[in-house]
């Protein structure tokens, strides 16, 4: 594969995206060439005739805003496998920037350096229109598409929405946030888009948090004609769940733990014991249950030897489950 010299390159991608003349990316009218570039390390910007915007050959590409020379892209695309350890060699960037520039180039998987240098210099804003995630595959035919009142909205939006309705009781911003998986500030601007809508509100209710009550801002959804309307646009989606989730005591338990840290912070593998001697020996049965069907065995033996679990019905109890697993082992 031929690779140009620095003098030529920037020449070449302006013929692979302008065959015929400049053109602007953003009204495509004329434009003159304001300042010719030296090949190594400016690009030559032309100003529009028409809306006097100025560009250059990479606005609007995926290389758009890039810092990198003209020489350097056609260096890289004239590799035969543009990899990011070939990348760093060819140009001398770091590791990360190989990188950004490898992925750039690897939906293309042809090796010629024009189907690389017009996937370079394609226009992202004429890309096919992806498919909603969140849109239902058939509506029923009492709706229609044209009333789909979610069309506006962000995926983010729709996202948070989708995490309301699993919470039909309400829910912090912090948790909505966990269950649409995204930022907290994001969160934020979508539930105040969503009451600005009419179908989210908030109010402040006390809530149980581990073992104490505290204050807290929840939002639930307003089930107002309009929300129940936009529902039956929403796919149904599985929120996000927590990944250590299998660590954890079930929520419905906390309130059995009464003194040291919130019970939200305890862990099975770093605090068995204590969530054992604390589920094992207290007096909801549920807890009880979950503990003795949950917890590793090496914790329950531990637990078997602490004063008060070690005669009676507690170490009949754990002496069974003991039993149940080695028979089923």
């Amino acid at each position: 594969m031929e690779v140009l010299n620095a003098e030529n390159a920037e020449h070449l991608l302006i013929a692979v995206r302008w065959p015929d003349e400049p053109s602007c990316p953003t009204c495509s009218s004329g434009a003159r060439l304001v300042a010719g570039g030296d090949g190594d390390h400016d690009w030559s910007t032309w100003r529009c005739a028409d809306c006097r915007k100025r560009f250059t050959v990479t606005t609007g590409t995926e290389i758009h805003s890039t810092k990198l020379a003209p020489a350097a892209w056609l260096a890289a695309a004239s590799l035969p496998e543009p990899t990011p350890a070939n990348i760093v060699g060819a140009i001398s960037v770091s590791l990360v920037t190989a990188r950004k520039i490898s992925s750039v180039m690897q939906p293309v998987k042809s090796d010629s350096l024009p189907e690389r240098l017009r996937h370079l210099l394609r226009d992202r804003r004429r890309r096919e229109p992806t498919a909603d995630p969140w849109q239902i595959e058939r509506l029923p035919a009492t709706l229609h598409e044209d009333d789909n009142p979610l069309v506006p909205l962000s995926n983010g939006t729709k996202s948070v929405l989708n995490a309301l309705r699993a919470r039909p009781f309400g829910a912090t911003a912090a948790k909505l946030a966990e269950l649409a998986d995204v930022s907290y500030s994001q969160t934020s601007r979508c539930l105040i888009e969503l009451e600005r809508r009419g179908w989210a509100e908030k109010s402040t209710a006390t809530v149980q948090h581990g073992y104490e009550l505290r204050p807290a801002t929840l939002w639930e959804l307003s089930w107002s004609t309009s929300c129940m309307e936009a529902l039956s646009f929403l796919r149904e989606r599985p929120t996000r769940r927590v990944e250590d989730a299998a660590d954890r005591v079930p929520q419905r338990f906390w309130r059995n733990f009464w003194s040291g840290a919130s019970a939200d912070t305890l862990r099975i593998s770093l605090h068995g014991l204590h969530i054992a001697e604390t589920l094992i020996g207290g007096r909801d049965v549920c807890a009880r249950a979950w503990a003795l069907s949950t917890l590793p065995a090496s914790v329950l033996q531990e637990c078997r030897t602490l004063r008060g679990f070690d005669t009676g019905p507690t170490a009949e109890l754990l002496d069974a489950e003991m039993s149940r697993r080695a028979a089923t082992a």
